[in-house]
């Protein structure tokens, strides 16, 4: 304990977190910070190692030993002002008024084949591995199986020209989302809608990207109304690229060695799900589910404010606010008629008026206002992903599977920019371990 010349007053202790005097008081109301014995009824006093330790857990993780690289790029501007454009497109506009298909040629400087479908034989064989991991396999391991299996299947796996490059992102896109005709409600039986033979299909009937990803995530098997297939198409759009993020700059890596694009989808796959990077959607999940069944979110913000940061809030890039989410959770407002608003969040309250706790997208209102009265950072977009899938019901987890998949379109844009070099990334270690005897 600190001696008694070292106590902090309120101000002090409220410059050092970086709130106002009222949240002091609100910290130690919850509990989160305990006054000194010493404390008069006017006159409250801190011990400094108590508050320290509360500022680091709630402080964003710091970047004073993160390596930055930095490359030239055309893809993706990332303003930390608030603004995130592809080649000079504001992602947002995109998001609202194109398919996720046109992003992806825009991201990939060229369209890919269409329709996004495999022939029979690799259908076969993505639908076998799939049997071979089975149903209680993490989506993320899915995923990496079913783009190893198509890359053994294609002859030209190793081929780096861009319409080989831009062919083989297709194909991966059409093994994660099967193209299928669109079932009418009547035609859904036992969960699993009935649909025409593909010979007995045209491509005019073929459903967009979204919609098929939809279907592969969600449990009863109906056909998604158009607003949520919307949502859904938006979010792809908006995690579609990130500028040089952990999984593409591993991309970017296995790129510059020449690996096929198979290889470096791979290689990018690998950092995603991982809890600092496009995995933290099924626990904000788990807490929007706790605070729909009955928990009270401000407990239940605390309860995670203790251990650290919160998943879901803040960002290390933007500054203020993340605009990926702002877009995705003013489409989860809904109009009078049940659709979704473009209008709805602009500040991390707006949601909450008039909405019940006891569902999925009134928990996730509740505990956007908790933590503004928290002066938790603003929601980022693993909170605004996680909300939509709760909010839509898509089955658990899905928010990262909608995240990783997303993404492969960004992996892909820039496998095909850095094939442009040659091994460019080479950084050196700079060795602290035991010095090695002296050569006799």
């Amino acid at each position: 304990m600190s001696d008694a010349v070292d106590r902090l007053g309120t101000e002090e202790v409220a410059r050092r977190l970086g709130v106002k005097r009222e949240t002091v008081y609100a910290y130690v109301s919850r509990g989160l910070l305990e006054r000194h014995p010493t404390s008069g009824p006017h006159d409250s006093r801190f011990d400094p190692e108590e508050v320290e330790r509360l500022a680091a857990r709630a402080r964003r993780p710091d970047r004073s030993s993160a390596l930055e690289v930095v490359i030239e790029t055309e893809l993706t501007l990332l303003d930390p002002a608030g603004r995130l454009s592809y080649r000079g497109r504001d992602a947002t506009l995109l998001a609202r008024f194109r398919s996720f298909e046109e992003v992806v040629a825009l991201l990939w400087d060229g369209a890919p084949p269409t329709p996004w479908r495999l022939d029979d034989e690799r259908a076969a064989a993505v639908e076998a591995v799939g049997a071979a991991v089975g149903p209680g396999a993490p989506d993320a391991e899915r995923i990496a199986a079913v783009v190893a299996t198509l890359a053994a299947r294609d002859p030209a796996r190793d081929d780096r020209d861009p319409e080989s490059v831009r062919r083989a992102g297709a194909a991966v896109f059409a093994a994660l989302a099967p193209a299928r005709g669109r079932p009418s409600a009547r035609s859904v039986e036992r969960g699993r809608p009935k649909v025409r033979p593909a010979d007995q299909r045209t491509t005019a009937e073929e459903a967009g990207f979204a919609e098929r990803l939809w279907a592969a995530l969600a449990d009863d098997g109906a056909r998604p109304r158009p607003d949520q297939v919307a949502a859904l198409n938006a979010a792809l759009i908006l995690l579609a690229d990130h500028e040089l993020a952990a999984s593409t700059f591993a991309a970017r890596v296995a790129a510059s060695a020449w690996a096929g694009p198979y290889r470096v989808i791979l290689a990018g796959l690998g950092p995603l799900g991982g809890a600092l990077h496009g995995g933290a959607g099924p626990a904000i999940e788990s807490l929007i589910d706790e605070v729909a069944a009955g928990a009270d979110p401000g407990a239940a913000l605390d309860a995670r404010l203790a251990a650290g940061p919160v998943p879901g809030f803040g960002h290390r890039v933007y500054r203020d606010r993340d605009p990926r989410a702002d877009h995705l959770l003013a489409r989860l407002t809904p109009d009078r008629g049940g659709r979704s608003s473009a209008i709805g969040l602009r500040r991390s309250t707006a949601l909450a008026g008039g909405l019940q706790t006891t569902t999925a997208l009134g928990a996730a209102a509740a505990l956007l206002d908790a933590a503004a009265r928290r002066e938790v950072p603003a929601p980022n977009v693993d909170f605004a992903l996680a909300a939509l899938v709760r909010a839509h019901g898509l089955r658990r987890g899905a928010s990262a599977t909608i995240f990783t998949v997303a993404r492969i379109a960004g992996i892909v844009a820039h496998a095909l920019e850095e094939y442009e070099h040659r091994l460019r990334f080479r950084p050196r270690a700079s060795y602290v371990g035991p010095v090695p005897p002296a050569a006799p």
